[in-house]
């Protein structure tokens, strides 16, 4: 970003601040931004979160090893200020309900007009209290492949199925502590092979009365079991067991079509 002085963010407040601020000064507001609060504070704790601003544009670039990723916030009427660079620059987009009309919304088009490309397109969908529908075979599945909370022991085993499950970029993996401070929050499951190690996991953190499902992984071995679908209701039921719990949202890469039928088939469904 180096036609933009970039800032570290010093406090989620300073974050959110920044946010309604610009809001409030520019509507309608075109942002690919759907970070929560505790995801800002960790890159905060870990010095990765930076701001930049220019004339109608708001940005912020969050360091990760080997790349960038930027999240924007833009007058509908502006132009991105920053232009594509050599090092990889990622752009996450989340849209809801129709992708083309949800990719408009978020000035997806600026971007790639300057040059950028988008890295990763997820669908956000969500589950109401009360429409959820497990699988049928969901305490078949759980008895052979149980979902348990995992423990600071399992880090290396959970960090070797993210490596060769997803890409580093678009679904960074937590350090150390981080993930032993998630597992002592019981933010972090996964479902138990025979031999103890896990072949799948799931990442979730709660906010308010919303249960917010970040990420969900199935080792390529294991792919094919209904580990995945079986986690994910697991996940999901966890969360309407608590009286504090609404509904639960989660998003999902739109070139997933065989997850997005099941979990249509679940009663969850994409936001309007």
């Amino acid at each position: 970003m180096d036609n933009i002085k970039m800032e570290k963010v010093e406090s989620v407040k300073q974050f959110g601040d920044m946010v309604k601020e610009f809001k409030r000064k520019y509507k309608p507001v075109q942002s690919n931004c759907y970070l929560m609060p505790g995801e800002v504070d960790s890159m905060i704790r870990n010095g990765s979160l930076y701001f930049g601003r220019s004339e109608k544009g708001l940005y912020f670039q969050v360091k990760e090893t080997g790349c960038y990723r930027l999240y924007y916030y833009l007058s509908s009427d502006c132009r991105p200020a920053i232009t594509k660079q050599d090092r990889c620059v990622i752009l996450d987009y989340v849209f809801r309900g129709n992708e083309e009309i949800g990719l408009a919304k978020a000035g997806c088009d600026k971007w790639e007009q300057a040059g950028f490309r988008p890295y990763k397109r997820y669908l956000r969908m969500e589950c109401l209290r009360g429409n959820f529908i497990p699988p049928e075979d969901q305490r078949e599945k759980e008895s052979k492949y149980p979902v348990v909370p995992m423990t600071a022991e399992d880090y290396p085993a959970v960090l070797a199925l993210w490596e060769g499950s997803l890409d580093g970029y678009s679904t960074p993996f937590l350090n150390e502590d981080e993930f032993d401070a998630e597992c002592k929050n019981r933010r972090i499951v996964g479902m138990r092979l025979p031999d103890g190690s896990a072949g799948a996991v799931a990442v979730s953190i709660q906010k308010g009365r919303t249960c917010f499902l970040q990420h969900l992984v199935v080792s390529p071995k294991f792919r094919g079991l209904g580990m995945g679908r079986t986690l994910h209701s697991a996940v999901v039921e966890v969360a309407f067991g608590k009286e504090n719990t609404d509904k639960v949202n989660f998003w999902v890469d739109e070139k997933i079509k065989g997850l997005l039928t099941f979990i249509r088939d679940q009663g969850l469904y994409a936001t309007a």
